[in-house]
């Protein structure tokens, strides 16, 4: 009986799934940039109308803006796998997958990357100006208020649009390769064989940047600038009436 049992170990113990061979393509920081930088934008959207939540509306505006420096400087002088340039050099395909999709060959799975990676690039670019617009209209910079208003809405609902954009392509892409493509912006693996792309996580740094994210969003609350905003901007306001007047 011994033997038997012996025997059937082994057995036993190849019958365990084999873990699926996984890459790090993704390093820690942008992965916290990536969510930090969506939280923060959705924060922002849903407190856009709210007067009673303006303080926090403008607070995220200012980690949103944050965030986008950061990503802009890592992205430059970071890791290869993290510069913009290796981004752009992605979507630079778009030229020639038009071109064939004109001609009647259309790859959708490759049409669905670089919109992805299109629409990313595109959001960033629309963040500096609606950040900007922001702040100018909050500061009634050249004392044009309403118009900084009319602008950052613009730019609200541009980035709003590339977002749904983004997020429709995602789950486009995942029906096709039968795969959550979301998970390595959690996990920073995807499915494969061969080296990591990423040779140093930097754990440290996106740590970092949570704590910096927190504690500001928490520092201005602490000082009550989340109301205090509010009732500067209700100041303002009243101040306005009574000039005209």
């Amino acid at each position: 009986m011994t033997s038997t049992t012996r025997s059937m170990a082994p057995a036993a113990a190849g019958s365990a799934p084999a873990a699926r061979p996984a890459r790090l393509m993704i390093d820690a920081p942008v992965r916290a940039f990536h969510w930090l930088f969506a939280l923060s934008f959705a924060g922002a959207w849903l407190t856009a109308e709210s007067e009673r939540w303006r303080g926090l509306h403008v607070t995220l505006g200012y980690a949103f803006g944050g965030l986008l420096l950061f990503r802009l400087v890592y992205g430059l002088v970071g890791p290869r796998q993290a510069r913009l340039a290796l981004l752009w050099h992605r979507v630079s395909g778009v030229g020639d997958w038009l071109r064939n999709a004109g001609a009647g060959r259309v790859d959708l799975p490759r049409g669905a990357t670089l919109g992805m990676g299109a629409a990313m690039l595109l959001l960033m670019a629309v963040a500096a100006p609606l950040v900007l617009s922001g702040y100018a209209g909050y500061v009634e910079w050249l004392g044009m208020e309403d118009a900084w208003e009319e602008v950052h809405e613009f730019f609200a609902n541009s980035a709003m649009a590339l977002v749904a954009a983004h997020l429709a392509l995602i789950v486009l892409l995942s029906i096709l390769r039968r795969r959550n493509l979301a998970t390595p912006m959690l996990t920073g693996r995807t499915p494969g064989s061969g080296p990591d792309l990423v040779k140093a996580n930097r754990t440290w740094l996106a740590v970092l940047l949570l704590a910096a994210c927190v504690g500001f969003v928490g520092w201005q609350t602490v000082q009550g600038d989340l109301g205090g905003t509010l009732a500067t901007q209700g100041e303002r306001r009243v101040g306005h009436h009574d000039d005209d007047d």
